[in-house]
């Protein structure tokens, strides 16, 4: 699996919720949590550091400013991620990718956050498909959700096509050997699979 570097972050209070004005030991909790996440050794670990992450950066599917950042250094765990962190690890990403930017933000500000999101992920999309394939019914699922995202990009943003059509009818024809994973994902796509 390839996966990027993980990049250096630097956030500030405004990055994170600091509603009770603890920011500051929410984002050392944050930063140790995105880089110890992918190496969790128990669900437990990793159920706890996923709720640093999750109620921080974004919160029932409202990014913070920290979302995006944090977002390309969670991906780049994926290639080493254990398997008691990788579905907590994936479920974050998810979150974050999926999340809205502050509709404080000018429509143009929202839509390049979400694109860049998209991207991000699409960087990962050799291993989402694995996952796919070979993960758990979790990791599976999760994968599915993502790929759904790329595959599934707002026609109004002006950007080359994320996904080939023909590699997408490949992927759904070789899932065919796992006929629920295949409903999934095509299911999230809006498409229809016989069966």
């Amino acid at each position: 699996m390839t996966v990027p570097e993980r990049p250096e972050l630097s956030l500030t209070p405004d990055d994170v919720w600091n509603g009770d004005g603890k920011g500051d030991q929410r984002i050392a909790e944050l930063l140790i949590a995105i880089h110890a996440l992918p190496a969790s050794h128990t669900a437990a670990e990793a159920q706890e550091l996923y709720g640093k992450i999750d109620n921080v950066a974004v919160i029932q599917g409202s990014l913070y400013p920290a979302g995006p950042r944090v977002l390309p250094v969670l991906l780049a765990g994926l290639g080493s991620a254990t398997p008691a962190g990788r579905p907590l690890l994936l479920d974050a990403i998810h979150e974050i990718a999926s999340g809205s930017p502050s509709h404080r933000l000018s429509i143009h500000e929202r839509e390049h956050i979400q694109m860049n999101l998209i991207q991000s992920v699409d960087a990962v999309r050799a291993v989402l498909i694995e996952m796919l394939f070979h993960g758990s019914d979790h990791e599976a699922h999760t994968a599915a959700d993502l790929l759904a995202l790329i595959f599934t990009a707002p026609q109004l943003f002006v950007m080359p096509a994320l996904i080939d059509p023909q590699e997408f009818q490949n992927l759904l024809t070789a899932l065919t050997s796992q006929p629920a994973r295949q409903r999934h994902l095509a299911r999230n796509v809006g498409l229809i699979v016989p069966g």
